[in-house]
């Protein structure tokens, strides 16, 4: 018989009470169970050793792990070719989840060997927010309110518009979640050429809900007045990490990979499996890039592209070693990108360890993003080699719109 009690257990993180129901004569749900102080293991809960977002029986581990679905989705790929386990990790280092505490005595030790360093050798992005006629149309007219997504996609489209990256084309689109970039870039592409359509490669290792990808065909049937006889998208569910892309590419026509937002070390893996790829890098089959960046503060100093660009930088300025000097780049990262509370203005400190006024560390944080983002930049100068690549960083839509808003762009001159 089950009670309609509700489960005793207090969820700090989310300041309530758990709402699932419990058995009759128990405190707790089966989540919660363990805190119940049981001691045998018919009464313990454990976390799953295959995903610790779910908990099982103690005493039933062993079933469980045979038949977890988590390990199904561990091994779907691995009869794939584009499937490599770490093939774009660098030194088989094992990925750094880019939370570790790191002192603050060492970001505040890095704060002037930053500020020297920027002010010798940066300067500012300038604003370069762009308009597609197209999306303003269409997608930003059909949105009553929130835009903001739609106005940085139709900045980023037109940018990759300008510099020829949509003419004859595929797609290869990193960390797509629903597929919504993909999505308007296809109408565009398909608006602005009469030619062949584009096709795209969605590429990401979580199950997305809503995704777009039936949403592909019946565009092209809308703007084009018949139907695709060619399958337009195709989806594979695998981490950046373990992806061979030379199996996914046409060999006669070139690609373009894009991305919005792609988080963290996620960039450089991106990075380096379009480096690592014969097809795109050898051969010269990478049309450009466009990539809007996010989340340098879970960077990995493992992962990271370009240690030697941090090392160059730090020489003469600073005793601090590379590690401890990025894991500071990381932590300063935040700082611009976290938003004001309420009632907080540029010159409150509030209570911060570093004792400096919101303003400052705002600033602080673009700074470090940029130095990040920097030797990105300089790594890909260095390593896509087999075309004459311009490589920009731009700064694609003002900070009211999102405040993560710098787009690397890689096209040919």
């Amino acid at each position: 018989m089950v009670s309609t009690s509700k489960c005793g257990f207090y969820m700090n993180q989310k300041r309530r009470y758990c709402g699932m129901t419990t058995k009759t004569g128990s405190s707790y749900c089966l989540e919660h169970l363990e805190v119940n102080n049981g001691t045998q293991d018919e009464k313990r809960r454990v976390p799953c050793p295959l995903d610790p977002n779910h908990t099982v029986w103690a005493s039933n581990l062993g079933r469980h792990v045979k038949k977890c679905n988590k390990l199904k989705l561990l091994h779907v790929n691995d009869n794939e070719p584009f499937y490599v386990r770490d093939c774009n990790v660098l030194r088989g280092d094992e990925l750094g989840c880019g939370e570790s505490p790191h002192p603050n005595e060492l970001v505040i030790q890095s704060i002037p060997a930053l500020e020297q360093i920027y002010a010798e050798r940066f300067l500012d992005l300038p604003l370069q927010c762009k308009s597609n006629e197209y999306m303003e149309s269409h997608r930003c007219a059909e949105l009553v309110s929130n835009r903001k997504h739609a106005l940085q996609q139709s900045s980023l489209i037109q940018h990759m518009l300008d510099q020829r990256l949509l003419q004859d084309t595929r797609f290869i689109e990193f960390g797509c979640g629903r597929a919504e970039l993909s999505r308007y870039i296809h109408q565009v592409a398909l608006q602005q050429n009469a030619g062949a359509p584009p096709s795209f490669t969605l590429i990401d290792r979580a199950s997305n809900r809503m995704k777009f990808d039936s949403k592909f065909k019946e565009d092209f049937e809308k703007l084009r007045g018949a139907p695709a006889d060619a399958a337009i998208t195709r989806r594979c569910k695998i981490d950046i990490k373990d992806l061979k892309l030379d199996p996914l590419l046409d060999a006669d026509r070139d690609e373009v990979a894009v991305s919005k937002h792609l988080c963290g070390v996620a960039t450089d893996l991106t990075l380096r499996c379009i480096a690592n790829s014969d097809r795109l890098n050898r051969q010269g089959g990478l049309k450009g890039v466009c990539i809007a960046m996010c989340c340098r503060h879970v960077c990995d100093p493992d992962q990271y592209v370009n240690r030697p660009f941090i090392e160059s930088l730090l020489r003469g300025k600073s005793d601090l070693s590379y590690r401890d000097f990025f894991n500071s780049l990381r932590k300063m990262c935040s700082w611009a990108t976290s938003g004001r509370r309420e009632g907080l203005n540029e010159h409150d400190i509030g209570g911060h360890f570093t004792n400096l006024p919101l303003g400052r560390r705002e600033q602080l944080g673009l700074m470090a993003r940029r130095i990040i983002d920097e030797g990105r930049r300089q790594w890909v100068c260095e390593n896509l080699t087999n075309r004459d690549y311009a490589v920009e960083l731009i700064k694609y839509t003002t900070p009211d719109v999102s405040l993560e808003n710098v787009a690397m762009l890689v096209y040919t001159k």
